[in-house]
């Protein structure tokens, strides 16, 4: 069932928004009277007549000509009559009063007339000179001849016009700059809204239904009270057949917001007005009743509570997705719906948008009613892919375009579900109306329209354009510019000659590349171009520039655009260069084969001669680069804090933190020359020099900080890593090698023995940090082996397999800091007592777990090299 509902809605979209009563049989603009008898033509006159013949009576809107009616007239003498002072907010309420009166007074000269012709008055607008009449023939008579008529329209019915969309028109760029619609309201005018879904939680602030009974039972009411009308809360409740998730689908795309999907103005309200009726023929529904519709009536109506909510909410748009019919000019369209013409004029100046669907016809020249009236917001849609959709209405008096298939928003239910159709697409230019109404400077109707008219993305169709909104971008554009007033030097030096301009003004040119040009102009916006043409006679060629912009400078490098191409307006402000080449560098001030013979330029200069890439054979080449004035003030430069670095020493924890001022006040660090002592390291984001040094010196080095705009400041800077104190701990090494060894302590030669049986004892100091004891151990037959035990105030460290060993004989294998991390461990031949030597060791008193040790091969290694590590705080 569910399925079939969407095919019957889809067939809304893609078959004709069918009006029902007669094609052409809409509103005419009546003549003086004293020229015409009667405000119909002939041919409009037999329409309305043949729409009789079918049915006894027809329901129509007729508009006052308010310039005819006699008690308007002296209500207007009365007004001009009065002499006294008022305020502007008086006299506006005056006015006010004074047109509602005129309205009244039409309405009920109009009724007196009809008084004994069989018109049944349905409706009288308050705001609006139009009321609603059922007639037969012989009321038409009595209207299509009074002066106090303007026009008379069919009340005719209305059908709707039917991913994450908000992304592809930037709204979270929008929401950066603040413009969420926050305070601000949209009226949505469609099938009700679902006000407790959880994407429309509390957002529907008001509520009114306009819905129509009709006696001979064509359509009923779906107010929840079952009248005409209502205004009350829950008047706009969603209706419960075919199509009524219409409205709740709409209002989420305007203002929905949920954690995982979102509107386009996510921070607006909702004012949810009902304005459709439940139709119940059969052919109007195809052969499906009920179906949904709206009569004209109700949703002027709905214009009119808008109207009237004008100065309760801030309002500054209203949403329309529904339709019929198609118009090839806007002057036909007010012809034919003078009603809509009437109410959507009094909107816009009341500066509310009306935004209306184009109509899902597929027409390529021609839009729905009513969004083809005159100032109406007519919104035609686009595809996932940025293309014009297949099924979308549009003429070259079309808004906008908007994202209008495969949108995601809320259903009935609590649900969501997808839904396309150039009903969805409105509301998202309503929906754009409320965000950028939201930003802190408050833009009016028209500089939105202007923003996002002015901002949107290039769509092609054939021989016409259209704009796709980007809020995002709209956004930027109303933000207020900053008032600009700065000086900006600009030297250049051409390789042979150049023009130059700013800003689409020529400033001048020079064929001497020896002698540099300098340009001083003034700044008074905030993006500026510099363009130049440059031209070469033969062999090499080349641009070099150095600007200065209130103390920011600015250089020639591969930022600026280059072009060999002349395309008219290349040297205007809003010339689009997003198509040319980042300019080739060729060195900076200095180079080879211009050195530094450009008269007057700085030395020092970070400028580099920029060309094409063809620098010998493009002999004219066009230059652009932007320069964005701010008016804040020019960051300070980049500084380091000068400091005296404090003294470190060997084996202590070191940590000073370096700090630096100006820029952007967040830094980068690093180490660009010279070297830190061992042990420490600059921490990159915190400026934390830090870690244990394990040597002792003097260090030079500099450091850098870098800003987020890339300026830098370096700083040299010196310090002092003092050796370690001396400890006073002493050890007694005791050792015994089979057959004979030489003993080494921190590279100094202890002493040797050549007799297993008679360990050898020596005293040594251990120092802070590394010690090492390194043996040379000798073996003339048999098996060999070491045994040794290092008592220490710390405890007693013994021969085992974490001693290093070495068959190699390598310089400096007994030093300290000699590097044995690729030595083989000792292999253990067990502990003292094993075969063959027994306890046979004097002087080994107590061995402690001393385990004899060897090189692998403790039989034919007769040489084996022994190392120790012993570390001290």
């Amino acid at each position: 069932m569910k399925n079939d509902l969407l095919d019957r809605f889809t067939g809304y979209f893609v078959g004709c928004l069918c009006v029902f009563f007669a094609a052409n049989s809409a509103a005419i603009e009546l003549t003086e009277a004293e020229l015409q008898p009667s405000v119909l033509s002939a041919k409009q006159h037999e329409l309305l007549v043949s729409q009789l013949q079918k049915e006894d009576t027809i329901r129509v809107i007729v508009e006052l000509n308010l310039a005819t009616n006699h008690g308007a007239s002296a209500l207007q003498s009365d007004s001009e009559g009065a002499t006294t002072e008022t305020s502007a907010e008086a006299q506006e309420q005056a006015n006010e009063q004074f047109a509602l009166q005129a309205i009244a007074s039409a309405q009920a000269n109009l009724q007196a007339t009809l008084n004994q012709s069989g018109a049944v008055l349905k409706h009288s607008f308050t705001h609006m000179p139009l009321v609603v009449y059922d007639i037969d023939t012989k009321a038409l008579s009595v209207l299509e001849k009074s002066s106090q008529v303007k026009s008379i329209q069919i009340d005719q019915i209305r059908q709707p016009s039917l991913a994450q969309s908000t992304d592809i028109i930037g709204t979270e760029n929008a929401y950066e700059i603040g413009a969420t619609g926050a305070g601000q309201t949209v009226a949505v005018l469609d099938s009700g809204v679902e006000s407790d879904h959880p994407f429309l939680s509390a957002k529907v602030v008001s509520e009114a239904c306009f819905s129509t009974n009709r006696s001979s039972g064509f359509s009923d009411s779906v107010c929840p009270s079952g009248n005409n009308d209502e205004v009350a809360q829950g008047a706009a409740q969603a209706c419960d057949f075919s199509g009524c998730y219409h409205g709740t689908h709409v209002a989420g795309i305007v203002a929905g917001s949920s954690e995982n999907l979102h509107g386009v103005a996510k921070d607006a309200d909702i004012i949810a007005i009902q304005v459709f009726s439940k139709i119940l023929d059969n052919d109007y529904c195809s052969g499906s009743p009920p179906c949904l519709g709206a009569y004209d009536s109700d949703v002027i109506q709905g214009l009119e509570r808008v109207y009237t909510l004008r100065n309760t909410y801030s309002i500054p748009a209203v949403n329309i997705s529904l339709g019929a019919g198609g118009y090839l000019t806007q002057s036909t369209c007010d012809s034919a719906n003078r009603s809509y013409a009437s109410a959507v004029s009094k909107l816009n100046d009341a500066g509310i948008a009306v935004v209306i669907a184009s109509g899902n016809n597929g027409y390529g020249n021609k839009i729905s009613a009513p969004g083809c009236v005159s100032n109406a917001v007519s919104v035609g849609a686009t595809t996932d892919s940025d293309g014009l959709a297949w099924f979308t209405n549009k003429a070259d008096f079309l808004t906008l375009l908007a994202p209008g298939t495969s949108i995601q928003s809320s259903v009935l239910g609590g649900k969501y579900g997808s839904a396309q159709g150039t009903s969805m697409a409105a509301p998202h230019v309503a929906g754009a109306f409320a965000a950028l109404a939201s930003l802190e400077n408050t833009p009016d109707k028209t500089q939105i329209l202007s923003a996002l008219l002015n901002t949107a993305k290039a769509v092609d169709s054939g021989s016409l354009t259209f704009g796709r909104i980007a809020i995002g971008a709209a956004a930027e554009n109303l933000m207020p510019q900053p008032e600009i007033d700065q000086q900006l030097s600009i030297r250049i030096s051409v390789d042979n000659s150049e023009e130059l301009y700013f800003n689409g003004v020529l400033l001048g040119g020079s064929s001497d590349w020896k002698t540099s040009k300098l340009y001083n102009v003034n700044v008074t916006q905030v993006d500026n171009v510099l363009a130049v043409k440059a031209m070469d006679v033969d062999g090499l060629a080349a641009l070099i520039a150095q600007l200065d912009l209130d103390g920011q400078p600015f250089y020639s490098d591969e930022n600026w655009k280059v072009s060999t191409e002349f395309v008219d307006g290349w040297q205007q402000t809003d010339f689009d260069d997003s198509q040319w080449q980042a300019a080739s560098t060729y060195g900076y001030y200095g180079v080879w084969p211009w050195y530094k013979k450009v008269k007057w330029w700085p030395s020092n200069s970070q400028a580099q001669w920029l060309w094409s890439d063809a620098r010998y054979d493009d002999n004219t080449v066009y230059f652009r680069y932007h320069i964005t004035a701010s008016d804040e003030p020019a960051p300070e430069p980049v500084i380091i804090n000068a400091q005296a670095l404090v003294a470190g020493q060997v084996g202590e924890a070191y940590s000073v933190t370096l700090s630096a001022s100006g820029g952007s006040e967040s830094f980068v660090w690093s180490v660009v020359s010279g070297g830190l002592p061992s042990g420490l390291s600059l921490d990159e984001q915190s400026g934390e020099l830090a870690g244990t040094p394990n040597a002792a010196g003097e260090f030079v080095f500099t450091v850098e900080a870098t800003d987020t705009t890339g300026e830098q400041a370096q700083l040299e800077l010196n310090l002092s890593i003092a050796a370690a104190p001396m400890t006073s701990e002493t050890a007694t090494i005791t050792i015994s090698v089979d057959n004979f060894e030489d003993t080494y302590f921190n590279g100094v030669f202890l002493g040797s023995s050549t007799n297993w049986m008679y360990a050898k004892s020596y005293t040594v100091e251990l120092v802070s940090g590394r010690n090492v004891l390194a043996v040379k151990a000798q073996d003339v037959d048999g098996i060999a082996a070491l045994i040794a035990k290092i008592e220490t105030e710390q405890g007693v460290i013994v021969s085992d397999s974490d001693w290093k060993i070495s068959t190699q004989t390598l310089e400096g294998w007994n030093s300290q800091d000699f590097d044995d991390s690729s030595w083989d461990n000792a292999t253990a031949y067990g502990a003292y007592g094993a075969q063959p030597w027994r306890s046979r060791v004097s002087r080994l008193n107590g061995s402690a777990g001393a385990k004899w040790i060897w090189s692998a091969d403790n039989d034919l290694d007769n040489l084996v090299y022994f190392r120790l590590v012993i570390e001290r705080p």
